[in-house]
């Protein structure tokens, strides 16, 4: 008895296994079914054409618009040139605006050229529709209908009349009368403009200043320099590195103007202190007086370069160093006598 129930069991399991199989694949077919059509049941898909009567190889507009929930993600792929019996000419990028009832509206456009005749119809154009749980599925708008007529005459159309030959007009351009007439008034043209831009060039040569000439001598300049650092005031507000800079310049202009000239062919103000020294050396400046500026100068580099900061009144000191060393260095004769090398040299005052 035991032995029958276990065998009739067995025979059952052979019979009802494959239709509970079955039915659980259609079910789980049924349930993707079911999904795919949620999913895209929530997006709705606008396709327009313009215009859609057209001729062979006209342009067309194609205004595509797919409004979905704020949570899905719309992908439109990127289409051929060559599109079924259209030439893509421009696939603009997708614009997404939301609406006021939360979902989105995501828009294109596509502007083609149709090379067909008759009724032409668009091919698919894929859409890449995605769930908020990763779940993607294709969607199709409704393919357009175009009617394209022919550019070329239709077998009814009735050929013109040729054109007699006295009616075809002669290019101006072969004229010779009418081809010199160009060339003068463009001759013409060309010299009224030169004669306007040459007396402009005139009245503004006419008008414009004289050059300023500095007809102060390298030592007056560097005593009109010392007094404007010193008006400035610049240690008292502790600005050490800046009075010192300015006064180092000045007394590297006037060295330079007065003695490196032709012994140097870099300018002092771009010399280094050393380099100054050395070249100073080679120059008529007396061994004391050159001490006097490698002094000052080897100063200056230890507040602008080593942040020594100095107190307010050896700041002041250092200008009025400057100008100790420009009163007994510059020459003692009169301004309109310089060397031939066009430095100034120390003379003798005159008795």
């Amino acid at each position: 008895m035991s032995r029958v129930s276990h065998s009739a069991l067995r025979n059952s399991y052979r019979v009802w296994l494959p239709a509970l199989i079955a039915v659980a694949v259609a079910v789980g077919g049924f349930g993707t079914a079911v999904a795919q059509e949620d999913i895209l049941s929530k997006v709705d898909i606008s396709f327009e054409v313009a215009p859609a009567n057209v001729s062979f190889a006209d342009e067309v507009i194609f205004t595509l618009e797919v409004t979905h929930p704020d949570d899905y993600s719309v992908v439109v792929h990127k289409l051929p040139r060559d599109w079924g019996q259209f030439e893509v000419r421009e696939q603009s990028q997708a614009q997404t605006v939301l609406n006021d009832d939360g979902t989105k509206t995501m828009s294109q456009t596509i502007r083609a050229v149709v090379f067909g005749r008759g009724t032409v119809q668009t091919p698919d154009l894929p859409i890449s529709v995605r769930s908020p749980d990763g779940t993607v599925e294709q969607a199709f708008p409704i393919p357009k209908e175009l009617n394209v007529g022919s550019v070329l005459p239709g077998p009814d159309a009735e050929p013109m009349d040729i054109r007699q030959q006295a009616e075809i007009s002669t290019p101006p351009w072969d004229d010779p009368v009418a081809r010199t007439s160009a060339l003068l008034i463009v001759l013409a043209g060309l010299l009224a403009g030169a004669v306007v831009a040459a007396y402009l060039i005139r009245r503004r040569l006419q008008g414009a200043p004289l050059p300023v000439v500095d007809t102060r001598t390298p030592w007056e300049i560097a005593i009109d320099e010392l007094d404007r650092i010193e008006r400035l005031d610049l240690p008292e507000d502790g600005l050490f590195k800046e009075h010192y800079t300015l006064v180092a310049d000045t007394m590297r202009v006037y060295v330079q103007a007065m003695y490196l000239r032709d012994v140097s062919p870099v300018d002092a103000i771009d010399m280094t202190t050393d380099e100054i020294w050395e070249a100073l050396r080679r120059t008529t400046l007396n061994y004391d007086d050159a001490k006097l500026v490698l002094d000052l100068l080897r100063e200056a580099d230890l507040v602008k370069f080593a942040k020594y900061t100095p107190a307010v009144s050896q700041s002041y000191e250092a200008s009025g160093q400057a100008r100790y060393i420009v009163e007994v260095t510059r020459p003692a004769f009169q301004p309109e006598e310089p060397s031939q090398n066009g430095t100034y040299t120390q003379q003798e005052a005159p008795a």
